[in-house]
């Protein structure tokens, strides 16, 4: 089965999506038009979203699309990810084991990211490494970022766009001993709890406060995750 979970954070395609759902039923000249691509780029990245049922292709000419419902989108992509990541993971004898439970929850926006992420740097105990957009977070994160450098928990960050990150945020995190590096974009937010837990989502220049993707509580994924992440510090930039 194809892997959705990699496309399906393509910002294209979310962008795609995020047409359809408010201006319904369009066909690919309508589409190009107003996200500025060519139509052959529309077909590339609407075809992973018709793949999974997130929309739908109408046969008429000329062929159009539609959005279906987001709470319909949600229940069938949270579906897709998990099967597939069943599939990639717990078919490889090197992820087999009785201490590796998959716990798997879908964010749909970035303000569903920062609520969630919240709650577990609140429950840190060692660690949390994050590829983020830079831009300002609220207040009461920064205090569950404090609280939980006060107890002693490594705080790594990699900013993929300094330009939207205000001096402020910089001494805010200063201020808490979270070390902060310049990383290039990568189109993809990322957290990585205790090396145990894993956000996945996307991120658009052009839609900075879209993020859809995952939460994924799994051992060996968090492992993968962190290497990414190991490899992306040593070659950041200080700030």
């Amino acid at each position: 089965m194809t892997n959705f979970f990699l496309k399906a954070v393509s910002p294209q395609s979310t962008s795609i999506y995020s047409l359809l759902a408010m201006q319904g039923k369009l066909n690919a000249k309508q589409i190009g038009k107003t996200l500025k691509v060519l139509p052959h780029a529309v077909y590339r990245a609407v075809k992973p979203l018709v793949e999974i049922g997130v929309v739908r292709k109408i046969d008429e000419y000329p062929i159009s699309f539609e959005a279906q419902s987001f709470s319909d989108a949600v229940d069938i992509f949270s579906q897709v990810i998990r099967q597939n990541f069943q599939e990639t993971f717990t078919s490889n004898q090197l992820f087999q084991s009785n201490n590796n439970h998959l716990n798997i929850s879908f964010i749909h926006d970035r303000q569903n990211l920062l609520d969630e992420t919240t709650k577990d740097v609140e429950r840190a105990e060692n660690s949390i490494d994050f590829i983020v957009s830079g831009l300002e977070i609220p207040a009461d994160a920064i205090l569950a970022f404090k609280d939980a450098a006060e107890r002693g928990v490594r705080i790594r960050a990699l900013v993929q766009n300094t330009e939207e990150t205000s001096k402020e945020m910089f001494r805010n995190w200063g201020k808490i001993g979270a070390k902060v590096k310049y990383s290039p974009n990568m189109e993809a937010r990322i957290f990585i709890f205790d090396q145990k837990v894993v956000y996945f989502t996307s991120y658009d220049l052009k839609s900075k406060n879209t993020a859809i993707g995952s939460r994924f509580e799994y051992i060996p994924y968090a492992a993968l995750m962190n290497d990414i992440f190991a490899k992306r510090w040593k070659y950041g930039k200080n700030i």
